[in-house]
């Protein structure tokens, strides 16, 4: 049997450098034993939560001839979406395609078998819901992480809490004269040209406007909560 081997690893797990060996040695082990000739590898990095649309290697799959069948390591390397996943499912089984998952040794394509159907949709629907866990838990983390420092994971310092002395002194002084010119009774208008006539740094707008004056003016030096960044 001429099989074609699909791999994929999200950014993620490119990053420590196991995840496509693993899915490799999984395939060839499966297919050496089953007597299937590995004819074609196709890999890509690319989320598992990502429209069929996306997932470039995953569609040109379909397109190869002279082929019995496509394995994966396991099913949510097809998807991490539900949908996603039986779009391509149902498109193999129209071209006459088996799809094998390595873990399990089945053909999840056999759509005459009505427990293999809900098993292949159950999995699928479990893998779309630990990405989804896996998301929660890094917005979580992020989010957290702000809280303490002040700044976003990743993304720039909050304007008036940068690292740098210099530039965190500038931006406070940009936040205090705003202040001191609201206190005064000056429109948001008048200070941001005034902002902008004495050279104070603008955030990462890099231009002054009226509604970043504003928000500006109720910044808390004292408080790193979240605001507009640099």
């Amino acid at each position: 049997m001429n099989v074609i081997a699909y791999y994929r690893v999200s950014s993620r797990e490119q990053e420590d450098k196991t995840g496509l060996a693993r899915q490799q040695s999984t395939v060839e082990a499966f297919a050496a034993a089953n007597g299937m000739t590995i004819v074609r590898s196709f890999s890509e990095v690319q989320s598992g939560g990502a429209d069929i649309e996306a997932r470039t290697a995953l569609v040109a799959l379909l397109d190869e001839t002279n082929i019995d069948a496509i394995v994966v390591e396991r099913m949510d390397r097809i998807a991490r979406d539900l949908v996603t996943q039986e779009i391509f499912m149902r498109s193999a089984v129209a071209k006459g395609i088996k799809v094998f998952a390595a873990d399990s040794g089945q053909d999840m394509t056999n759509v005459d078998d009505p427990t293999r159907v809900m098993l292949r949709q159950f999995m699928g629907a479990l893998a779309q819901w630990e990405k989804a866990v896996i998301v929660k838990k890094l917005q979580d983390g992020r989010r957290r992480t702000a809280e303490r420092t002040g700044k976003p994971c990743g993304g720039p310092s909050k304007y008036g809490f940068h690292p740098d002395p210099r530039t965190r002194e500038a931006q406070r002084n940009a936040i205090n004269f705003i202040k001191k010119q609201v206190a005064l009774g000056f429109s948001c208008e008048r200070i941001s040209r005034d902002l902008k006539a004495n050279g104070f740094p603008p955030p990462a707008s890099k231009i002054w406007h009226r509604g970043t004056v504003y928000k500006m003016s109720k910044v808390n030096l004292d408080n790193p909560a979240p605001h507009h960044t640099s």
